[in-house]
């Protein structure tokens, strides 16, 4: 029973402000540095999870289904993983002093991707279809992040900020490889044809195809920032 007591009382204690505190260092809405600093620590915590907060680790990251509907070609992903968002870093982050917007650039250098897909269409030029393994794997990608910020009552009646949308510019920056198993039920002169113009063509036909995959991805790491920020009040990490 006294263990039991204990352990209650240390798990109040770590949510009553220890461990939020401990989630986002604190800076003046003014100090750049600052700011930098604490946003890249609270960022590489999330990445690499959470679990008081339940929040899951981003790298790797799962997603189960991705869906792109474009006007030329349909393709769907399954049980999909990622990897590379930890080597992700910050730059050109912008706060705004009322707390309602928020711009980020994430450059990485390498993301990898793997999972199961069915695609039909036409890629570019040349018609495609088939379903099943496939692997990508990008070089350096600047994704650029806007979002706009809410402030709910927590509670606690403290204030809790939130990530309310976010829209995304991303841009491929070196060379990404394409492979995609069975294409055309494993006819070899049609898979081999639309792999090298993919390849070949990799920065054309990453901006057809790359949007509806980054907005799951990015969606699904904004959803954890989210139960970061639900854990803590702008009070303790803003300072006046």
């Amino acid at each position: 029973m006294i263990r039991k007591i204990v352990f209650l009382l240390f798990a109040l204690y770590c949510f009553d402000g220890v461990l939020s505190n401990s989630l986002i260092a604190p800076c003046k809405i003014d100090d750049q540095a600052c700011i930098d600093k604490s946003v890249g620590e609270a960022s590489t915590k999330i990445i690499q999870g959470i679990p008081e907060l339940g929040i899951e680790p981003s790298d790797p990251l799962f997603i189960e289904k991705i869906e792109g509907n474009l006007s030329i070609l349909k393709y769907k992903f399954f049980n999909s993983t990622i990897i590379g968002y930890k080597d992700c870093h910050i730059s050109d982050l912008k706060v705004s002093k009322e707390l309602t917007s928020v711009h980020y650039v994430l450059n990485c250098p390498q993301l990898k991707m793997s999972g199961l897909y069915e695609i039909d269409g036409r890629l570019i030029i040349l018609p495609v279809e088939g379903k099943g393994d496939f692997d990508l794997i990008t070089g350096k990608y600047k994704i650029e992040v806007d979002s706009d910020l809410k402030l709910t009552p927590g509670s606690d009646g403290k204030s809790r900020l939130a990530i309310k949308n976010y829209k995304l510019k991303c841009t491929p920056l070196t060379a990404i490889h394409f492979d995609f198993r069975n294409l055309f039920n494993g006819q070899k002169d049609l898979s081999d044809a639309v792999h090298k113009f993919a390849n070949g063509n990799w920065d054309e036909v990453a901006k057809l195809v790359q949007d509806p995959v980054f907005n799951a991805a990015i969606g699904k790491i904004i959803k954890n920032t989210n139960k970061m920020l639900k854990a803590t009040s702008p009070d303790e990490f803003v300072l006046n």
